[in-house]
């Protein structure tokens, strides 16, 4: 909507271990990273031409990956490689590969139990 303003331009991954979460999300998605003051890392990406995504929507403690909180989506080329390299990286599926409302995603928990989602069909 272009009426919308205010879109997510940053997103943190809190660990308990950033040594070990680097080394994950390096190998995961390829990620570089630049180091800030205190040891926080940051990853650049160019800057985007397609538009932003948000949403809200109900919470379901029983629906994996639906709990109250807050995720974000990574887009990715290919769901089953990138869940492959996940897992393979110490990563547990959390959604398998689904489409809803026309959106190809899927979603795991990385080494520290955190919810990362992937995204591929992008409209």
């Amino acid at each position: 909507m272009p009426g919308n303003k205010h879109p997510a331009v940053m997103f943190e991954v809190m660990s308990n271990n950033p040594e070990q979460a680097r080394a994950f999300y390096s190998t995961v998605f390829g990620w570089t990273f630049d180091t800030g003051s205190a040891g926080f890392s940051y990853v650049q990406f160019p800057s985007a031409e397609r538009p932003l995504l948000g949403g809200i929507g109900q919470a379901d403690s029983a629906v994996p990956g639906m709990r109250t909180g807050t995720n974000f989506y990574l887009l990715v080329d290919d769901l089953v490689e990138t869940l492959k390299r996940a897992v393979d990286a110490g990563a547990s599926v959390l959604m398998r590969p689904t489409t809803v409302d026309g959106y190809h995603f899927a979603m795991f928990t990385d080494p520290e139990g955190l919810s990362i989602g992937l995204i591929t069909k992008f409209e």
